[in-house]
């Protein structure tokens, strides 16, 4: 039976009408298939390598380069066809150094072609064979890998890639902006205990102009795109003196959103740091540290940091924020063990981490080398800072505490405070740097210093006593510290109401020959201290002595003169008033000159020579007793002035008496 069957005159004539219009569909889909077939059989047979001076035109009027296939041109026909394509070359940008931008031996390719039907470009499956790619930046800052001018606002559309393999990869980079001449070696690696293929990058070169070396070894390259994977990588580095370990995550890494990598930070100096990546410390001597870096949005935080600077340990946290314009440092530290000598940098002194006879020499005390206004200008900051147990050679210091301020170039320490000597420097210093030579306000505050623990390791500490205070306001401007104190405007005071002080010490200073014997034979004792009160004016670095006083119930000791610390040179003039009988005292005075690093301290020989030579012409009068007598010294009783000398100091700095006032002794009087 037919498939159609009419009933009457007109379903005969309906029938007849069905297959009339099946006959054209019938003809058009034979028709369709054999050109398909045709088609099929000619690209089948067809020679591919005719396309290529088309398929290189077209690339070339994309990109502004010039392009070529140079070598066989094949296609593998199929659901997903299978392109291979040898001696692929794209040339450079014109001021390119290298003549060619890229080289690929051979390059395979599958396309999909559903997703092509669609308007898609995707690849299942590409493959390179000893690529050579050199990307350059030019002195301008224009990059070779910009092609022709296209619309900005347009977000470029990359094609879809199901697996990448790149076989003997060879990648340059050149910025001569930057210093930075690096080669890469790429290889994809199978691993038969990953669930896909692993990537391996090794190079070396010349990076910020330092010697550099990086091996690197993650997953996929491809795995790199997707957020839903972690990309797993294990890095390390050296770049110049500084060694980079990481190992850890990256979480959607083409985007930045996210890292969870444990690292390992080591080199000389954290202050080259801000030739690598821009963030600027203070110089530090060798160091070894480790932590987390974490990202989210433009925050990169190094966290539970942990580790050593010199001999001084370190912990915290630390994080950068790069969106602000100046990026913005945020930190907690801690030191349980503080070495002073590891701060040097901080303020241009010798971090103690280069050999004596390595130093360049000096006849400075006061450290010479400049902040860097550039630093000071790159970051604002918050920076918090906690040393509780402090090594030092000179100074008794037990614990600082610091909270540094940057912001758009001025910097405020406030508080800097240290634990000195049983009682307490507390400092704020600000510095503006938005000119060429900072501006520096310092206003110091030192409060109940025992001077037996100042002076620890000398011979007549251990019978000195009584506590200091004191307070210095000064204006300063200049780079460095040798530069700031040598220009510096001020006041500065010392006191110290009460006490005790080596009797031997003060018989010393008066040049008491027989009492000083008398306490090196019988001992040392102290003596009460009635007051001692210094007080100085600065006026371009030179701190005048407008007031400095010893008074004790032995002698009073008084101090003239002053202390150039733009020159560094001492110039001052101790006299001695004894206020006790002695057999044999040259008297005095005593001056001490030379400079900071070298002084020199001897007494007025013009009335030490007199008094000695009349003593040796009566001692042949008299056969010897009348020796002692022009050395004779019996001393008068002088009213103490402390009250007075104390409230002048006091006035001179401007503050009131408690802001410096030191705790009274509780030795002998």
């Amino acid at each position: 039976m037919g498939l159609c069957q009419p009933a009457g005159i007109a379903g005969e004539e309906a029938c007849d009408g069905a297959m009339n219009m099946h006959q054209p569909i019938k003809k058009w889909l034979v028709g369709i298939t054999a050109f398909l077939a045709i088609l099929f059989v000619a690209l089948y047979f067809l020679n591919w390598n005719l396309l290529r001076p088309y398929i290189s035109g077209k690339v070339t009027n994309a990109t502004g380069r010039s392009f070529a296939i140079n070598g066989d041109l094949t296609v593998h026909l199929g659901l997903r066809p299978r392109v291979i394509a040898n001696d692929i070359v794209m040339g450079n940008a014109q001021w390119g150094g290298a003549p060619n931008m890229a080289e690929i031996k051979r390059l395979e390719f599958s396309v999909d072609l559903l997703a092509l039907l669609a308007g898609h470009l995707n690849f299942p499956e590409v493959a390179m064979s000893a690529p050579r790619i050199a990307f350059e930046v030019d002195k301008d800052g224009t990059s070779n890998w910009a092609f022709k001018a296209q619309d900005k606002n347009e977000p470029t559309q990359l094609p879809q890639i199901g697996a990448l393999r790149i076989d003997h990869g060879n990648a340059t980079y050149r910025d001569p902006r930057a210093d930075t001449d690096l080669t890469l070696e790429v290889n994809t690696l199978d691993d038969q205990h990953a669930p896909e293929s692993m990537s391996q990058v090794t190079g070396k070169g010349r990076f910020r102009g330092m010697p550099s070396t990086v091996s690197a070894r993650g997953g996929a390259l491809l795995s790199l795109r997707s957020a839903e994977n972690p990309y797993p990588i294990t890095m390390h580095a050296v770049l110049g003196t500084t060694k980079v370990s990481a190992d850890g995550v990256l979480i959607d890494p083409l985007h930045l959103k996210g890292e969870n990598v444990h690292f390992t930070l080591e080199g000389n100096d954290l202050a080259q740091l801000y030739r690598l990546v821009g963030v600027p410390l203070p110089p530090t001597p060798a160091y070894k540290i480790a932590g987390v870096l974490n990202h989210a949005g433009d925050v990169w935080a190094l966290q539970s940091l942990k580790g050593v600077v010199g001999r001084s340990d370190l912990r915290g946290d630390f994080s950068v924020d790069v969106g602000q314009k100046p990026q913005f440092i945020k930190a907690d530290l801690f030191s349980n063990n503080l070495d002073m000598a590891d701060l040097g940098g901080f303020i241009g002194a010798d971090r103690g981490d280069k050999p004596a006879d390595k130093l360049p020499p000096s006849d400075k005390l006061l450290p010479t080398e400049p902040f860097s206004l550039e630093k000071l200008r790159a970051a604002n900051a918050d920076v918090t800072f906690h040393g509780l147990k402090i090594m030092t050679q000179k100074m008794p210091l037990e614990k600082m505490e610091a909270h540094m301020f940057v912001d758009n170039g001025a910097l405020k320490l406030a508080p800097l405070n240290f634990s000195v000597a049983g009682g307490s420097l507390e400092m704020q210093i600000r510095m503006d740097g938005r000119q060429q030579r900072i501006a520096t306000h310092a206003d110091i505050v030192a409060k109940g210093l025992h001077l037996d623990k100042l002076m620890p390791t000398e011979k007549m500490g251990a019978v000195s006593a009584g506590t200091l205070g004191g307070r210095a306001q000064l204006d300063m401007n200049g780079n460095a510290i040798s530069q700031m104190l040598g220009s510096a405007n001020g006041e500065a005071a010392l006191i110290m109401d009460g006490g005790t002080v080596s009797e031997l010490a003060l018989r010393l200073s008066n040049l008491d020959i027989a009492n000083s014997l008398a306490r090196l034979i019988g001992g040392d004792r102290s003596t009460p201290i009635r007051c001692m009160v210094g007080s100085l004016n600065a006026v371009n670095g030179d701190f005048q002595i407008k007031a400095m006083v010893l008074d004790t119930p032995k002698l009073n000791l008084h101090g003239t003169g002053d202390v150039n610390l733009s020159t560094e040179a001492l110039n001052v003039r101790l006299t001695a008033e004894s206020k006790s009988f002695s057999l044999a005292s040259l008297r005095g005075p005593v001056n001490i000159s030379g400079t900071l690093k070298h002084p020199v301290v001897r007494p007025e020989m013009g009335n030490v020579i007199a008094r000695v030579g009349l003593a040796a012409a009566l001692g042949s009068v008299t056969a010897g007793i009348g020796a002692l007598i022009p050395l004779l010294e019996f001393g008068e009783k002088e009213p103490s002035h402390c009250t007075e000398l104390i409230a002048q100091a006091k006035a001179d700095v401007g503050v009131k008496a408690s802001d410096m006032a030191p705790r009274k002794s509780s030795g002998k009087r």
